[in-house]
């Protein structure tokens, strides 16, 4: 008899680009998925306490749901372990009410403050699926508590699935030595039903007001960033404007209008089907990653979309990118000059058409239709 299978996966405050919602907005359309989204405060959203006030349907798909758990404050001095006892155990019972009664259960967990669920859900396979290295910031720093709470989740589960090379040997590391989880390596994707460079996109109306040449940097626009070498490049290049798309930090934007000036422009995010047109109407694109432990641990996914696209790319030497190396323009960290230069070797490909069906043969076998497959081999291969 063929098995039933019912996917959990975890995605709280995870957008829509995140490899959690990709495989499950695909998986959805076999089998049951529900994405554990963000809790709701029984304190705070006093409106949603009920089950069905917190559940959607995943993409108008019968038994295949978005659903966001109750949760109550676990830093209450003296209760606060009761607490964390008590959201479990709602989750628990909520999960078996939407679960299909036969199917194997196979949880994806995405945090290290998980922990404490692993195990609990009555899975037949659980998987922490690590989409960066969870235990430190954006600018390498590490955060109180998530070594620790990451090193008691690894041996809870069954098998280990991550972003990079770099990330995977980190988490060997971590693992006690008598209980390692197999680890393996799946690398971000890229949506083919949105990022087709054959597609037919306006130029927004946005752009138009942006002088040209622009180089576009889309995604978290935050501390990550190598500011010092954008900004050396700046002076060094002043025709060219750089333009920012995606959610910033604080101070981020202020940043942007005091170092850049006239050659630096702020939007906020737009969704991820409006990003293509915004690639199309920049003439490079840019992953300029300051090179710390979180970003060597990475595996940027604005990179591989750019590449779909046939556009330019310029990149500081992230690790998991070397394997695109040719179709990538690299850049130093920190190196105004060297920035320059890759941009003036960039006007002299333009138009170059046998270079733009290199980048995009680069990741020919990187979309998220072809990143489902090799995911369930891996799960379905640790699960025989």
């Amino acid at each position: 008899m063929k098995n039933v299978y019912s996917w959990i996966f975890f995605a709280a405050g995870a957008n829509v680009t995140s490899i959690r919602r990709a495989l499950a907005e695909r998986i959805t359309k076999a089998e049951q998925v529900i994405v554990v989204d963000r809790p709701v405060s029984v304190l705070r959203d006093r409106k949603a306490l009920l089950l069905k006030a917190r559940c959607n349907h995943l993409l108008g798909v019968e038994d295949c749901w978005e659903y966001r758990p109750l949760h109550y404050p676990e830093r209450l001095p003296g209760i606060g372990r009761g607490l964390k006892l008590l959201n479990r155990r709602h989750i628990q019972r909520e999960l078996n009410q939407l679960l299909l009664p036969n199917a194997k259960r196979i949880v994806c967990y995405d945090s290290p403050t998980q922990e404490y669920l692993a195990g609990k859900l009555g899975e037949d396979l659980s998987i922490y699926l690590a989409i960066d290295d969870l235990t430190i910031t954006v600018t390498g720093e590490s955060i109180k508590g998530e070594l620790d709470a990451e090193r008691k989740l690894l041996p809870k589960v069954h098998l280990v699935i991550c972003i990079s090379d770099v990330l995977a040997q980190r988490l060997r590391e971590r693992s006690p030595s008598s209980e390692k989880p197999p680890i393996r390596v799946l690398p971000n994707g890229y949506d083919e039903r949105i990022f087709n460079p054959n597609g037919n996109y306006p130029e927004p109306n946005v752009l138009l007001r942006i002088p040209r040449p622009r180089i576009l940097v889309a995604g978290h626009i935050s501390e990550r960033i190598d500011w010092d070498g954008i900004i050396g490049a700046s002076q060094l290049r002043t025709p060219w404007t750089w333009v920012f798309v995606g959610p910033a930090d604080q101070g981020v934007q202020e940043k942007i209008q005091r170092d850049l000036g006239v050659h630096g422009y702020y939007h906020p995010p737009i969704p991820l089907t409006e990003v293509p047109a915004w690639i199309s109407h920049c003439d490079a694109c840019v992953v300029p990653y300051r090179l710390n432990p979180f970003t060597r641990a990475s595996h940027p996914l604005k990179a591989i979309e750019y590449l779909a696209m046939g556009a330019v790319v310029l990149s500081t030497r992230i690790p998991s990118l070397e394997r695109y190396d040719g179709a990538i323009e690299w850049v130093n960290e920190g190196d105004g000059e060297s920035y320059a230069r890759a941009l003036d070797d960039l006007v002299n490909q333009a138009g170059n058409q046998e270079i733009r069906e290199l980048r995009r043969r680069a990741v020919s076998g990187d979309s998220w239709g072809v990143r489902l497959n090799q995911f369930r081999e891996i799960v379905f291969n640790a699960n025989s």
